[in-house]
């Protein structure tokens, strides 16, 4: 989770301000400027879960608020949630992966919805990408879902 910065561009840091048993995070998460800073930097505290259901595995989150993290100046406090992803064995190849994500971010400010629509649809699409190079890369660091 903290090392996603380092392979996801859109994401400037993660720090995980709390441990609750062994399926849940909160997190504060930084998003990096976007190109033109057309959406001004925002971040996001979280409440993250994981569970495995068989070979499904299933990471869901909202916003929360966390006294270690108030909202941060030159920062917008953005909400996201509920947000999930899937992630499952393809049937006709269980050596690729299924991804079902489903995105809820209020990103809160006074931008139009279409530049919202724009931003967060190219985000998902970034992710995959470059969630796709970080495990295609030639000695892929451990990727650990804990699930």
């Amino acid at each position: 989770m903290e090392a996603m910065g380092e392979w996801n561009p859109n994401v400037q840091e993660v720090k995980i301000l709390q441990k609750i048993g062994k399926d849940t995070l909160i997190t504060h998460e930084t998003a990096a400027a976007t190109p033109g800073n057309i959406v001004g930097p925002r971040d996001f505290v979280s409440v993250r879960c994981t569970k495995r259901r068989g070979s499904t595995c299933v990471l869901a989150g909202m916003a929360t608020k966390h006294g270690a993290m108030p909202e941060q100046k030159g920062f917008v406090r953005a909400e996201n949630g509920p947000t999930c992803m899937i992630l499952r064995p393809v049937a006709e190849n269980p050596s690729q992966t299924k991804l079902t994500w489903l995105l809820s971010i209020d990103l809160k400010g006074w931008l139009p919805k279409s530049i919202i629509n724009q931003v967060l649809s190219q985000t998902q699409v970034d992710f995959a990408s470059h969630l796709r190079k970080r495990l295609a890369s030639p000695a892929p660091p451990a990727v650990a879902v804990n699930c």
